[in-house]
């Protein structure tokens, strides 16, 4: 299922850069706390932020480890008094609310577990005022730890198959020393500040037959050992999963053992024509309204071609098509992610972007970046 909890009319989204240690004071007075501070996922986080006015709703939304901005609404976990991302505070003022973190043993509505992605969380609670100005705002910064798994009584190995490194590609796993005929979980554990897509928060380990779809890739997520205890499956990752090092995980409840794998899904290796030029205006997007436009010359005349974003974290994205004019130029309006971020309101990921096109008929390639720069003030 997807790991969001319901559309926003609308939503405020905040500044992606580095943020003080729990509690945090921010400048228009509010105050925010968090018991505990930091745990693996799984652990469960109570957040109090006082200096607000008496039996008012305010908004909370969170900061990713990658950077990127997202709603408490569209968080699996987050729990108020009110929900979809808002809080009302007491008499005295104090907004308090939950965020039960993922571990991937939860069963999600519709199937499918997931564990959050490691690393700072920094929740943010702000007042609104008369034409959205902020009248306070608190953030607090939590941290999700690694749980280490141990590799116990089995054995796993990777191998690519299948298409080519950068397109789809296919991994083939192997593994043996299960009991025979016993089952065998399996879920993927993501590369570091792998940013989630559209309504999907970042995660560090998905069940690779659900949540799998909304990262990049599918497989099956629980396979059973033949008369010799060995299994075998296989994984497909898309051009919209991240790149990286992955990790494939199997464990069998009945016996106890487990194994692990590690393996390289990799970005495909662009070669520009030399002779092809693109550039994009602006050359820098703020997260939140990240529109630009591709701008290509010295292409064939009529030339049809194909472009597309590649995010820092080497997701890619498809964001349209052009044909050259008679003098070779051509000119394309594009939203840096095609969209992927905006249903419900999400931010970009910070950072330096990639964007490429390419002429299906001969292979001519150009490219170009733009940054992505995080909010500096709320919106």
């Amino acid at each position: 299922m997807k790991r969001w909890l319901g559309m926003l009319a609308s939503i405020a989204l905040v500044l992606a850069f580095a943020f003080s240690v729990s509690p945090t004071h921010a400048a228009d007075g509010a105050r925010c706390y968090a018991d505990p501070i930091s745990g693996p996922p799984g652990t469960k986080f109570q957040i109090s932020c006082t200096g607000f006015s008496p039996n008012t709703t305010v908004n909370a939304y969170v900061v990713e480890p990658d950077g990127r901005a997202i709603s408490g609404a569209q968080i699996v976990g987050f729990g108020s008094n009110v929900g979809n991302g808002n809080i009302l505070t007491d008499q005295e003022g104090t907004a308090s609310f939950a965020w039960q973190s993922q571990d991937g043993t939860r069963e999600l509505t519709g199937g499918g577990t997931f564990a959050h992605q490691l690393g700072d969380w920094t929740w943010v609670v702000h007042q609104l005022g008369a034409a959205s100005s902020v009248l306070a705002r608190g953030e607090v910064r939590v941290t999700l730890e690694s749980a280490n798994w141990e590799q116990v009584g089995a054995t796993l190995t990777a191998s690519a198959s299948g298409a080519a490194v950068g397109d789809a590609v296919t991994f083939n796993f192997n593994g043996s020393g299960f009991w025979r005929d016993e089952y065998v979980n399996v879920w993927v554990t993501l590369p570091p500040n792998c940013s989630g897509r559209a309504s999907v928060e970042g995660a560090s380990a998905d069940d690779p037959y659900y949540q799998g779809l909304f990262d990049g890739f599918f497989g099956p997520n629980t396979v059973k050992a033949n008369e010799k205890g060995e299994i075998g499956f296989a994984v497909l990752f898309t051009t919209a999963a991240c790149r990286g090092e992955y990790s494939a995980t199997v464990y069998a409840p009945g016996s106890g053992y487990g194994a692990i794998a590690t393996f390289q899904v990799s970005g495909k290796t662009i070669a520009p024509s030399s002779t092809r030029h693109l550039i994009v205006v602006p050359d820098a997007v703020d997260a939140l309204n990240p529109l630009l436009t591709i701008l290509g010359s010295n292409w064939n005349v009529n030339q049809a071609v194909d472009c597309w974003s590649t995010r820092p974290d080497g997701r890619s994205f498809n964001v349209g098509s052009a044909t050259a004019d008679a003098n070779g130029n051509f000119a394309l309006d594009i939203h840096i992610s095609g969209f992927d971020s905006t249903a419900p309101y999400a931010s970009e990921e910070p950072g330096v972007w990639s964007v490429t096109c390419r002429a299906p008929s001969n292979g001519d390639t150009a490219v170009t970046t733009v940054t992505v720069h995080a909010l500096t003030v709320d919106p």
